[in-house]
């Protein structure tokens, strides 16, 4: 019986394969001999062991297939299969090239964006690249790290999806937003992305009315919020207010509180409507509470003496009289009698009796 030697049975020889990383490949080689050869697999001259990625198919033609699943770097380097018979062994080797492709953006960041305060703002950039690029995000010249507010998610697409998600937006959140994007291959940066924030005036806690007596001192608060931080104004039945109307007006800007305090209210002077109004580049808000000031009646207008009239016609009898809302009430005496109501006239409006 004629033995043979194993043979290597190609169309034409090749030394080199290339595979973009990450992507599956194969090798084959058709080997033949009078008796079947048995082939065994080598990487780097060194026994090839089969696992999940590596795996080796023989057909009956004597083809020897080896399919590597999902390149890495790592996979780059000479294979070699080698037929063994009775006779003597042949093999064919090949060198495998692993190419990475340098990261390349799709889709960048835009140069500005208006967040709100208190709600969610997100930038989104495309890239693809193989290996997949891994992507650093920094907001100024710092590296922004995930936490209960920053999230950062990457899809699964070939074209890779990379998003950036701050929750409940803050004024600190102002700044710079780009990215870096890398693999093996090589990186590059984004676009940067200048993030304002901004809020429409509002209030937290309203001021209330007050009810004050006359020269004591009256207080109204108020929590406000807004960014940037609003202008405050303080009025009183529709004017502004002035510290040189013995006024005084504070604002802690850390917890966002406003202050008004007047001094020693009087009745003619300060009583009536008191609006706190908040205003900034986004918009504008106000509150109107009143004063109330509680003072004693005052009769501005006293009885004559005397008064003459003559018998069977009617008489009438006035006085003024200033107070706090509401109006005072007033009684009418007849040589110490009560007289009813009947008799009983007010002018709220001119304070007449």
């Amino acid at each position: 019986m004629l033995l043979v030697q194993p043979q290597v049975e190609a169309s034409k020889q090749v030394n080199t394969q290339s595979c973009a990383i990450g992507q599956d490949t194969q090798i084959s080689w058709k080997l033949k001999g009078i008796e079947k050869p048995q082939v065994r697999w080598f990487f780097n001259d060194q026994p090839l062991s089969t696992n999940d990625c590596l795996r080796v198919a023989e057909a009956d033609d004597g083809t020897s297939t080896l399919f590597i699943r999902q390149t890495e770097l790592a996979d780059q380097g000479v294979y070699t299969a080698r037929a063994i018979n009775v006779v003597d062994a042949a093999e064919v080797k090949i060198t495998l090239f692993i190419i990475c492709i340098k990261p390349v953006i799709k889709f960048d960041l835009n140069a500005s964006l208006e967040a709100m305060a208190g709600e969610a703002m997100t930038l989104k950039i495309i890239a693809n690249g193989a290996p997949k690029p891994d992507i650093i995000w920094m907001r100024n010249s710092g590296e922004l790290t995930t936490n209960d507010r920053i999230q950062m998610t990457t899809s699964t697409f070939d074209d890779e999806l990379y998003t950036l998600t701050v929750l409940n937006v803050q004024p600190q959140d102002e700044g710079e937003y780009s990215a870096k994007i890398s693999n093996v291959g090589g990186s590059l940066q984004s676009n940067k992305c200048k993030v304002s924030i901004s809020k429409s005036p509002v209030f937290v806690a309203k001021p209330i009315t007050q009810k004050v007596k006359q020269g004591e001192a009256a207080l109204f608060k108020a929590q406000i919020d807004g960014y940037p931080t609003p202008q405050i104004s303080w009025l009183l039945n529709g004017k502004q207010l002035t510290a040189e109307e013995g006024v005084q007006m504070q604002f802690d800007a850390t917890i966002g509180q406003t202050k008004l305090s007047i001094q020693k209210v009087d009745l003619e002077q300060h009583a009536g409507s008191i609006t706190c109004r908040l205003e900034n580049s986004y918009g504008n808000e106000e509150e109107t509470v009143q004063l109330i000031v509680l003072d004693a009646p005052i009769i501005i207008t006293q009885l004559p003496k005397e008064q003459e009239t003559v018998s069977g016609r009617d008489v009438t009898l006035k006085v003024i009289v200033q107070g706090s809302p509401p109006p005072p009430s007033a009684q009418w005496f007849f040589k110490d009698i009560l007289l009813g109501p009947e008799n009983a006239l007010v002018d709220e409006a001119k304070n007449e009796y």
